[in-house]
C-alpha cells in the first residue's frame, strides 16, 4: 500500500507543519451538519459537498455523515478518486453538479479521507489521528497548534476508521494520545467497545482504580456504590454521566 500518494500531500505537509495557516481560520470552529433533510436524502449530499457556507448555518443540526461523503464519492467516481489530487475531486464535483465553491471543513474531511484509504499514518500517528478527528468531526482544523480531541470526537472517529480500515491496529502512540484526552477531561474508564485498546494505557495516567472499578461495573449494569461512600458515589455518577454524553454523540452521528 502506497505510503505517500500525491493526493495526501497537502494534507501531511500541513499536519507536519510545513503549511502556514491564515490568521483568519484560527478560530475554532466546530462546523455544520447543516440540515436534516441532507442527512436524510443521499442526492442532496453532492450538492452540499460544494455548496458555500456561511457562519448562519454552523451549527450542529442534521448531521453530514462522514461515511455519507465516502458512499456519494465511491458511488459516482469508484475508487478513482481514492488517488485523485484536491482539485480534480472539487473540479469533477463542479462540473458534474453544475455548483461552485468546496467549504475548507467539506476539503479537511475528504483529504482526510484518501489518508486513510491510502496511508497507515492516522493509525500510527497521534497528530495525523488528531486532525483526522477534527476533519471528520467538520471542526476547524488548525495544522500549527496541538488541538486536543473532545472523546466524543474521538469515539466517532474511532467508528469510521474501524468501518473504512476494519480490524486495523494502532499503534500505542495513538491510543496514549486518546488515553491523554480522556485523562484531560477527568474520565477514569473507557468501555472497549467504544476506545479499544485505550484503557491500559489510560490506567498507567490515572491510577485511579477503584472509581475506574466502579464506574465500569455501574455502566455494564451494576449498582451504584452505598450512600455511605457519598464522594465515591457522586464521582461514579460524573463518570458515567459523561460516558452517557460519549453514547449519545455517537449514536446520533451513526443513525
Amino acid at each position: 500500500m502506497p505510503l505517500n500518494d500525491e493526493h495526501t500531500t497537502d494534507f501531511m505537509k500541513s499536519v507536519l507543519g510545513e503549511e502556514q495557516v491564515s490568521p483568519d481560520k484560527l478560530k475554532p470552529l466546530r462546523v455544520i451538519k447543516q440540515l436534516a433533510s441532507i442527512a436524510q436524502d443521499p442526492r442532496n449530499i453532492g450538492k452540499f459537498i460544494i455548496r458555500k457556507t456561511t457562519k448562519d448555518v454552523m451549527h450542529k443540526e442534521g448531521s453530514l455523515h462522514v461515511l455519507g461523503v465516502y458512499r456519494f464519492l465511491n458511488e459516482h467516481y469508484g475508487r478513482e478518486w481514492w488517488d485523485w489530487e484536491p482539485e480534480t475531486i472539487w473540479a469533477s464535483l463542479e462540473k458534474d453538479h453544475r455548483a461552485e465553491g468546496t467549504p475548507d471543513e467539506i476539503k479537511n474531511m475528504v483529504m482526510a479521507l484518501q489518508t486513510i484509504l491510502n496511508t497507515f499514518a492516522p493509525f500510527e500517528h497521534w497528530h495525523i489521528f488528531e486532525k483526522v478527528s477534527h476533519a471528520f468531526n467538520q471542526n476547524h482544523v488548525d495544522f500549527g497548534t496541538l488541538q486536543p480531541t473532545e472523546l466524543d470526537e474521538v469515539a466517532f472517529t474511532l467508528f469510521i476508521l474501524n468501518q473504512i480500515r476494519p480490524n486495523t491496529e494502532y499503534d500505542s502512540e495513538v491510543l496514549q494520545y486518546i488515553a491523554a484526552c480522556a485523562n484531560m477531561s477527568g474520565m477514569v474508564f473507557l468501555p472497549e467497545d467504544m476506545f479499544p485498546g485505550v484503557q491500559k494505557h489510560l490506567d498507567d495516567m490515572t491510577f485511579e482504580h477503584h472509581l475506574r472499578d466502579d464506574t465500569k461495573k455501574v455502566w455494564e449494569g451494576g449498582a451504584l456504590p452505598p450512600e455511605d461512600q457519598i464522594l465515591l458515589r457522586h464521582q461514579v455518577e460524573i463518570q458515567i454521566a459523561r460516558l452517557k454524553d460519549i453514547q449519545e454523540y455517537l449514536n446520533s452521528e451513526i443513525k
